[in-house]
């Protein structure tokens, strides 16, 4: 919600309220934050444990004293640079809406790196992109805490897991694994001409065009900018909308022109969202020397039912001073094959029966315990009929899978489900 209150903000700034001092300050930051060859932004749930304890227990969501503890001052942290101003990187071009639908050729202008943290600062979950290549570290302990659960289940994983799956015996200890990017893009590319698909059709630019301008009308009528001067040596600007006004008109905006943006749209409601509150929403945000440099956003407004005194703060912070990304020095190459098998090993692992189960429970996905029988040749050209390749099926297998279970799935992704 901080995210789309402050785009919301950037793009009413940019329109005709641009004689309004607050909101000239506000476009102005917007402008600067991709002038440098770094960014940073960080998503941070602002929250003490006694505010979301509170929350918890007014929205009748009661939350665990532990829980609470851990969720308070929960980080994701974005990083970004390149080696020309950020403006000018073909990926933020891409995402102002020029360029194909579908695009399988990487851009290795711009490196990125994504990090989920918890209070004490412990990286829990780290992602790197640089050059096409990626990077991956996992805290299976850490998560695992994090979700109020018993961190010796990620050693009983370890243990369950087939003494081949080194991958995955890599992430459980906390390795860096890397993994060709192009291999990925490569396979898409495969996929998609196999299907036939030449990818969603490019929306018209008359169309984005106008449905930019409406966007713009609405905003520029609904959304105010207050300049409440300075706090703690930064500009301190309130920009606030009447929320279910906003949402009913921005549907009404969008609605009539969905079907020439079938690939954005696709799936639109055929109703607007009928919780959003009927008072004012808004986001403060805060700009050193003419930048963005926060944004901090009451979760408790769009919940009438928290009542005064209760608060949930989240914060995005933005940093046009950080460091460029940089590869870690230990990671461990795998190959797609490899990183999928990882994958759906763990995924599956974690539907696995405890030891002490009854053997009707389920059988030990990875451990090798309860394996189906292996896949004839006639199977294997029946699921690849169905549109599974061999590969995959024969790793579905080996996960546990049998041939009627590895149809059910094949059935389910003609169905638009993910195999």
């Amino acid at each position: 919600m901080a995210v789309a209150a402050t785009l919301v903000a950037g793009l009413t700034a940019c329109g005709t309220v641009k004689e309004l001092d607050a909101a000239q300050k506000a476009s102005g930051a917007f402008d600067r934050i991709g002038e440098g060859k770094s960014l940073g932004l960080t998503f941070s749930i602002d929250a003490t444990p006694d505010q979301v304890l509170a929350f918890g227990r007014a929205t009748d969501a009661p939350v665990e004293p532990e829980s609470a503890r851990q969720l308070s001052g929960l980080r994701v942290a974005v990083a970004m640079s390149a080696d020309k101003p950020l403006k000018d990187v073909d990926a933020f071009k891409k995402a102002q809406g020029s360029g194909p639908a579908k695009d399988f050729t990487l851009d290795k202008s711009l490196r990125i790196a994504y990090a989920l943290t918890d209070r004490s600062g412990a990286k829990l979950l780290e992602y790197r992109q640089i050059d096409a290549k990626a990077y991956l570290h996992v805290d299976a302990k850490g998560l695992v805490k994090l979700a109020g659960g018993d961190p010796s289940i990620v050693d009983e994983a370890g243990r369950n897991l087939n003494g081949d799956l080194k991958a995955a015996h890599d992430v459980l200890a906390g390795k860096w694994l890397s993994f060709d990017l192009q291999e990925f893009a490569d396979e898409a590319k495969k996929t998609d001409g196999a299907k036939g698909s030449a990818g969603a059709p490019s929306a018209d630019p008359e169309a984005a065009k106008e449905l930019l301008n409406s966007l713009k009308d609405v905003f520029q009528r609904t959304v105010t900018f207050e300049d409440k001067g300075k706090k703690d040596g930064q500009d301190h600007l309130w920009v606030s909308a009447p929320g279910r006004q906003v949402v009913d008109e921005v549907y009404k905006a969008v609605k009539p022109l969905t079907g020439k943006f079938p690939g954005q749209f696709g799936h639109f409601p055929t109703t607007p969202p009928a919780d959003v509150p009927e008072g004012r929403v808004g986001v403060d945000m805060y700009l050193k020397d003419g930048s963005l440099s926060s944004v901090t956003f009451d979760v408790a407004q769009l919940v009438p039912e928290a009542g005064p005194g209760v608060t949930l703060p989240v914060k995005l912070a933005f940093d046009r001073t950080s460091p460029a990304v940089e590869a870690p020095g230990d990671a461990t190459k795998v190959s797609v094959a490899e990183l999928q098998n990882t994958v759906m090993t763990l995924a599956m692992d974690a539907f696995r029966a405890p030891r002490g189960a009854d053997a009707g429970d389920g059988p030990a996905f990875g451990s090798g315990a309860g394996q189906p029988k292996p896949l004839t040749d006639a199977q294997l050209k029946e699921l690849a009929a169905a549109g599974v390749p061999q590969t995959d099926a024969i790793m579905y297998n080996k996960l546990g899978l049998s041939f009627e279970d590895i149809k059910a799935l094949a059935r389910k992704k003609g169905t638009g489900a993910t195999v």
